[in-house]
């Protein structure tokens, strides 16, 4: 019994987690790095969540241009 409810109270925390990351906004290192690869672009409505997804492009091991390619097809 108190393993379920220990498991049951885990599962709570972790969404909650979850849901308050979703409501965050980006950092300016991670829109200053976003920028760098698409300069101009705005990123004023850009969530945590999308910015995270673009600096795991930015952070792949991809070719410069193709990361540009990508990260301006998804600003898009």
């Amino acid at each position: 019994m108190k393993r379920i409810i220990a498991s049951a109270l885990i599962a709570t925390a972790g969404f909650a987690g979850a849901a308050s990351a979703m409501t965050q906004s980006p950092t300016a290192n991670e829109l200053h790095t976003i920028q760098n690869y698409a300069p101009g672009a705005d990123l004023s409505g850009l969530s945590a969540v999308k910015a995270d997804q673009l600096v795991a492009i930015i952070q792949s091991s991809d070719s410069e241009g193709e990361k540009r390619f990508k990260v301006r097809s998804f600003l898009k």
